[in-house]
């Protein structure tokens, strides 16, 4: 395989080119010299602040796991990033599979190749208002940065410095199975569910009752458990408002390892990854300083993760993915303008896809 810019910074680089163009030129679509294709290999997750020593470790904590990256712009703003392939991507060619098709989102229909910021921002480790951040390059900025006893934050790196550092600094090298990514057993577990017992009573199907346990059997919760919190990062998207909102969601979901969840308390971008401390289901640096602070404070007794993700059928919760998403997309309706005036609820949604599952093929 040739050049694979989603391994990790470096790999990513493209030496500047130097060449003077005529108008006619100049017209012929930057596509068509593209050698990487960073718009289809980084997918924008979510935008946050990074000012206090939770903010920084929580920055750290996301960056434990695979395919994962952060940015910061010289704005001050950090923002997350996936790092794979599209699934519509030909790899060799970093030509688009589905290009002028209709199944080619809206939004990369729409996207202005004449003033991409992907390829901007991506082709080096520092761009003028862009750096690129793994794990060597934060700990960098950890071990560089001054807190208040508030834990404030009051004094980091300078930018010059950052990017003199961040320039030549060895990558974050990652190693993952690529042919994991997107596997879930749960989702295949539910569906097939479905599918077999469509005509079935809980007698027939032979469900046992619901399971009950006493007080002190919910002591450790985390026993058994299949460590859904250290293989799903979650990031808050809202309610779509508009079609273009919705589209860009299928745009999403067309990165293996992305699912989309519908809750009626609001909706989210779902990372199906790993993180490198996981070891047989329990976290390899459990009471080690390295352990995150979210992950040392963390709540066992009222995770989400092992309902939303370890139950094929968590109530007011639905998991979509790309082959569920036209279902989906069926069920909103907009007025002219595009604007949402009906928001189907997670319910709903659920209904709607087991349903699509037991139509005739």
């Amino acid at each position: 395989m040739g050049k694979q810019p989603w391994l990790n910074i470096l790999a990513g680089t493209v030496a500047p080119e130097v060449r003077e163009l005529g108008f006619a030129e100049a017209l012929e679509s930057p596509c068509a010299t593209c050698k990487t294709a960073p718009c289809c290999t980084y997918l924008p997750l979510h935008r946050f602040p990074v000012d206090t020593m939770l903010a920084l470790d929580h920055a750290r904590y996301l960056l434990n796991f695979d395919r994962i990256e952060l940015g910061m712009a010289a704005s001050g703003e950090w923002s997350a990033y996936y790092r794979f392939p599209c699934r519509h991507l030909e790899r060799a060619t970093f030509r688009c599979t589905v290009h002028d098709t209709a199944a080619q989102p809206d939004i990369c229909k729409n996207f202005n190749p004449y003033a991409c910021w992907y390829k901007r921002a991506l082709r080096s480790p520092v761009s003028d208002g862009f750096l690129r951040i793994d794990r060597p390059r934060i700990e960098y900025i950890v071990e560089r940065t001054v807190f208040d006893e508030q834990r404030n934050i009051v004094a980091v790196p300078s930018w010059d410095e950052l990017s003199e550092a961040f320039r030549t600094m060895p990558c974050d090298e990652q190693s993952y199975d690529e042919a994991e990514i997107g596997k879930d057993v749960v989702l295949d577990r539910w569906r097939e569910q479905v599918i077999s017992a469509a005509s079935l009573t809980r007698k027939e199907r032979n469900e046992p009752e619901p399971r009950t346990v006493g007080y002190d059997d919910l002591d450790e919760p985390c026993t058994d458990c299949a460590a859904w919190c250290c293989s799903t990062l979650v990031f808050p998207h809202g309610f779509p408002s508009t079609r273009t909102n919705l589209d860009y969601l299928r745009f999403t979901l067309g990165f293996p390892g992305i699912e989309v969840g519908v809750h009626d308390g609001g909706w989210s971008i779902i990372v199906k990854t790993r993180c490198r401390h996981l070891r047989g289901n329990r976290c390899g640096v459990f009471g080690k300083p390295e352990r995150p602070l979210l992950c040392r404070y963390y709540d066992a007794h009222a995770c989400a993760y092992k309902v939303h993700f370890g139950e094929e059928r968590p109530a007011g919760y639905v998991r979509v993915r790309l082959e569920e998403f036209s279902t989906l997309a069926g069920l909103f309706r907009f007025d002219p303008s595009g604007a949402v005036v009906e928001l189907p609820a997670a319910e709903r949604v659920r209904t709607a896809i087991e349903t699509s599952w037991c139509q005739p093929a």
